[in-house]
């Protein structure tokens, strides 16, 4: 069996059994609307969160379409998908229980975090609210980072139902940005067409954290969180910056995120700062940099020698199905390995057919001397996690 049929045959059969779960009863809107297709590019509207919708509720509060999808918008009648991407909490304490699963990684409780399902639109967004033609199954929470717990968000995907399609190229989503992008999700009521073609979403999950240089003798290696308040977060490469950034995941976005211009290169990209100029707002609570690992994103890389910036340590892999791989060793004078203080590895997702994870982002390491490409330490920014893809069809080919 070719890997492209083994794909659709498991995304059909996770798609079979999340149906049996009672919140994601079989919900078809309206089967093979859209009609025959030939599907190629990015086939979904993706619509972000504005603020919390309750199981019971009959309507979703949503931004506008967010610009880098399809661009037919909602109407009556359409098939959506809502997603809980981010809703995980995790102990911060600047030890080895940092996380929650144990070994600096992890997290406490998933609370919504991966929920789903099908829903359909009754009409257009109106007012900010897309009305719904049933009510919710489950909650899904929107709320900005504090003290205690990152962001928690959730998006609204429309999803084409066609009738027979054929992909006649490289099917995709835009990258997840924060607030949505990720996925690709569609229906086909007769015969789906692989036509040797792929669906591609690499690269398309949680952000990997961004590096910057570490120019000062802050944070220290064997932080599990360091905090940023009241320091200066220069992406110049100047200034008190701390250890690296750890990775976003389903327990929040950190302060400093790397978005590559083709994913898995670093050499090129934009690292965005989501937490303000003193890092006293966003991010994870206590702190985005330092070795432990929230959720399912990698923690940073550490420099036991920061102000030299000589010691340096790769940051962890994010998780999704297994558990993410662990930072490198720094370099030492002395003899190998070095110090073991890179970032922890993500922590891995459970699997259960009523949720579904991004792969989450790795951490950022340390660059010696803030060398590389990118200049200024950004080279080691954490790489992306892979997107999501749900298919239902009534049968497979080519």
């Amino acid at each position: 069996m070719s890997l492209r049929r083994l794909l659709a045959v498991t995304v059909l059969a996770a798609a079979s059994l999340a149906a049996t779960a009672p919140a994601l009863a079989q919900v078809c809107a309206a089967p093979g609307v859209t009609g025959t297709a030939s599907v190629t590019g990015v086939v979904n509207t993706y619509y972000a969160s504005t603020g919390s919708a309750f199981a019971g509720s009959s309507s979703i509060p949503v931004s506008g379409p967010d610009g880098r999808g399809a661009a037919t918008p909602i109407a009556a009648g359409d098939l959506l998908l809502v997603v809980q991407v981010q809703d995980a909490a995790i102990d911060s304490t600047n030890t080895a229980t940092y996380g929650g699963s144990g070994g600096g990684a992890g997290y406490t409780s998933l609370n919504n975090a991966g929920r789903y399902e099908y829903a359909v639109a009754a009409g257009p967004v109106s007012g900010g609210l897309i009305p719904l033609a049933a009510p919710l199954a489950n909650t899904y929470t929107h709320a900005n980072a504090s003290s205690v717990q990152g962001q928690r968000r959730f998006q609204v995907i429309r999803v084409p139902q066609y009738s027979s399609a054929t992909i006649t190229g490289t099917v995709t989503a835009p990258p997840w940005d924060g607030a949505s992008g990720g996925i690709v999700a569609f229906d086909v009521a007769g015969t789906l067409n692989w036509g040797g073609q792929a669906i591609d979403v690499n690269g398309r999950g949680f952000r990997g954290g961004g590096a910057q240089c570490s120019t000062s003798g802050f944070g220290v290696n064997t932080d599990y969180r360091t905090s940023s308040a009241g320091r200066t977060i220069n992406l110049a490469g100047t200034g008190n910056n701390p250890n690296g950034t750890k990775g976003e995941g389903v327990a929040g976005t950190p302060i400093l995120v790397f978005t590559p211009t083709t994913p898995f290169d670093n050499s090129a990209g934009t690292i965005t700062n989501t937490g303000g100029a003193d890092g006293t707002t966003g991010g994870y609570p206590n702190g985005s940099f330092g070795r432990g690992a929230p959720g399912n994103a990698g923690g940073g890389g550490t420099d036991g020698n920061p102000t030299a910036n000589d010691q340096n340590t790769g940051g962890g892999g994010g998780g999704n199905f297994g558990i993410g791989g662990k930072g490198g060793f720094g370099w030492t004078p002395g003899t190998p390995p070095g110090f073991d203080t890179g970032g922890y590895g993500g922590m891995s997702m459970p699997l259960a057919p009523a949720r579904l994870f991004f792969g989450g982002g790795g951490g950022s390491g340390s660059t010696n001397n803030c060398t590389g490409t990118p200049a200024n330490g950004r080279a080691t920014s954490g790489g992306a996690g892979g997107g999501m893809v749900l298919i239902r069809a009534g049968s497979t080919t080519g």
